[in-house]
């Protein structure tokens, strides 16, 4: 067997925990759409109400997501974004994206924090020479995601972070795991992959040859429905004995 030479992780509920969110995500979208919705009225943009703007929005979003499902092809904020305004009838010509993305306002949910052992499991693998990875089927670019790395001071520890709307396909499709096994060229049998999602995380690894880790935290209601995890663990700290027994042979 391979030695492992690298971990790499999910985001959402396999190091940050969104059990005690304070918000719903209605209230969430609401919130940043809005502040869009402001300013392109501002800039003398025709639009119908907040409400029925917002609608729009969602029921774009919605459909996207439906579509990724069925052919793991990612959903894209921007483009997202640029259906919304044709909907509403705007010249894109007339909207820069990247503005519109900066007045979105993404910042770190209320009462979302990383698990306790987050930091000090990161900075164990840190310490010993592991590289360490994050890919999130977030629609979200990067740079937004990581607005929320750097609040959390995580963001330092990863050598390669990938989001699925930057990338063009979401978990389980290898594409997204192969690009960032190339970014810090690792081969899959040297690597594992943690994740809270089978349908996604674990099946999408296993699908890339990695070694799958199952992320099953108390708080979630996730089965594997038949699908295998190379191992199990309800907290991040006892990923850490699972690659002593690596190192070791077991």
């Amino acid at each position: 067997m391979a030695r492992v030479t690298a971990v790499l992780f999910d985001f959402d509920d396999t190091l940050i925990d969104w059990s005690h969110r304070t918000q719903s995500w209605e209230e969430i979208s609401l919130g940043n759409i809005g502040n869009i919705h402001t300013y392109l009225t501002q800039a003398g943009h025709k639009l119908p109400d907040i409400g029925n703007f917002h609608q729009r929005y969602h029921k774009i979003l919605g459909k996207s997501w439906e579509r990724a499902n069925l052919t793991w092809e990612s959903v894209c904020f921007a483009t997202v974004l640029e259906e919304t305004f044709t909907a509403c009838n705007l010249d894109l010509n007339q909207i820069n994206l990247n503005t519109i993305m900066q007045v979105y306002g993404w910042e770190p949910m209320p009462g979302v924090v990383p698990y306790q052992d987050t930091i000090p499991v990161l900075q164990n693998l840190h310490q010993n020479g592991y590289k360490i990875g994050l890919i999130t089927n977030a629609m979200l670019p990067m740079w937004m995601r990581d607005i929320e790395l750097r609040h959390y001071q995580l963001l330092d520890y990863f050598d390669v972070r990938l989001s699925s709307g930057d990338v063009g396909y979401i978990k389980p499709h290898p594409a997204i795991y192969y690009e960032a096994l190339k970014q810090i060229d690792t081969r899959p049998e040297q690597a594992i992959f943690v994740g809270d999602r089978p349908a996604y995380d674990i099946a999408g690894a296993n699908n890339a040859g990695m070694i799958s880790v199952w992320m099953d935290p108390p708080h979630l209601n996730e089965t594997l429905d038949g699908i295998k995890a190379d191992y199990t663990i309800t907290s991040l700290t006892e990923l850490l004995p699972i690659l002593e027994d690596l190192e070791a042979g077991d």
